[in-house]
């Protein structure tokens, strides 16, 4: 089954008096790419965390959020950080100085106080509490993981049948230029020959010259093999369509093959029916081209 790159889920798990829940969403993206959140009480087990995710997760920019709360005592003391709190002041300064300010003290303690990492609570967890934490936090990360990849596959679903769609809509077109194609010859053969005639005035046309002139614009304006190497290209992409796993890359691969020939195609067609079919072709071909990028 297919999956869209885009995502999102959330699960919590709840023990005791701790309280653990997780967010994950994802965008397209050519490759892996995990930007995670943790508490700095968790800093330990990101590794643990971002492998969970790897078994499940193979392309894609994915976002984790974990939220831990707490109602037991397991703080050691509060603490601030002197070397943060002191750069804070300095620029704070500045600004008042620069910006003719006159703030009170306890007006620029408020500011500084309240800045990202300034006070930091410290807490002590053994290496018995972390293994704890981490079989309640792979809880709410799994559930989180079954939301998301429920609507991974219900999106790869709707992206397949609009693929399938799409292929059966190239099939037809190619069929039309198969059937147009040996009227393009016969029309060459008659605006030729009117041609020749016209310009001869009178003097009887070569057939053999004639012949080879016909024969020469059948074989370079023959699209067969296109038409047979596309045909091949679909079969292929039916064929990923029902494979599990990441098929992304596959499907662009195809995708791009498919276009090239159609390129071909049209630079061979001359012939104004042909030519148009070709547009439809290509038209098609780049929205398959755009919805594949959506395709883990």
């Amino acid at each position: 089954m297919i999956r869209s790159m885009t995502g999102y889920g959330k699960g919590v798990y709840q023990s005791e008096n701790k309280k653990f829940s997780v967010e994950i969403k994802s965008l397209n993206n050519k490759y892996s790419e995990f930007n995670v959140r943790l508490p700095r009480l968790f800093n330990p087990l990101e590794d643990r965390l971002r492998k969970l995710l790897a078994n499940d997760i193979a392309r894609g920019r994915v976002d984790v959020y974990v939220n831990f709360e707490s109602s037991g005592e397991n703080v050691s003391k509060i603490k601030y950080n002197k070397t943060i709190a002191t750069s804070y002041h300095k620029a704070l300064i500045s600004l008042v100085t620069d910006c003719a300010l006159y703030p009170d003290h306890n007006t620029l303690f408020n500011l500084v106080a309240k800045f990202p990492e300034v006070i930091e609570i410290d807490r002590e967890v053994t290496d018995e509490q972390l293994e704890v934490i981490w079989i309640n936090l792979e809880q709410a990360t799994k559930a989180a993981l079954g939301q998301f990849l429920v609507m991974r596959e219900r999106e790869g679903t709707a992206l397949r049948k609009d693929l399938q769609e799409r292929m059966s809509k190239i099939t037809k077109l190619l069929s039309a230029a198969e059937a147009k194609a040996p009227e393009a010859v016969q029309n060459h053969r008659t605006r030729l020959k009117k041609r020749m005639e016209e310009v001869l005035s009178g003097v009887a046309v070569d057939e053999t010259r004639f012949l080879n002139e016909v024969a020469h614009f059948s074989d370079k304006a023959d699209i067969t093999e296109e038409i047979t190497r596309m045909k091949s290209h679909i079969d292929q992409m039916s064929d990923v369509l029902l494979e599990n796993g990441a098929v992304g890359r596959k499907l662009d691969f195809v995708a791009q093959e498919m276009a090239r020939e159609a390129n071909t195609m049209g630079s061979k067609a001359n012939f104004a029916d042909i030519s148009k079919i070709v547009i439809d072709l290509k038209s098609e071909i780049e929205k398959i081209r755009e919805q594949v990028q959506n395709i883990e």
